[in-house]
């Protein structure tokens, strides 16, 4: 497939991507080069080959929940250095 200058013209205002002059030509080959390659998979009969949603077949392994002894809130409390009514007090990070 043949790329002109109005077609790169337009692929750049789509893309929001400014494309220099001197860059034109180098790009056109390359975009020539990469949809020819698309042309020639299009041809490949692919009939027997299976579809596939994703390339690996593994699945996550989950763990079952399991109820857990409950947190000593007042124990962790007494480990603090300040607090205020159940709360942790910590420095002021943001002005």
């Amino acid at each position: 497939m043949k790329i002109n200058k109005q077609d790169l013209k337009n692929i750049s205002l789509l893309s929001k991507i400014k494309i220099d002059d001197d860059n034109s030509a180098s790009l056109i080959t390359d975009l020539e080069s990469i949809l020819n390659m698309v042309k020639k998979m299009e041809k490949i009969d692919t009939s027997s080959v299976e579809e596939l949603s994703h390339p690996i077949t593994t699945t996550q392994t989950l763990r079952e929940d399991e109820l857990k002894d409950e947190i000593d809130r007042e124990k962790l409390q007494k480990l603090s250095k300040e607090k205020n009514s159940g709360f942790y007090i910590t420095p002021k990070v943001i002005e």
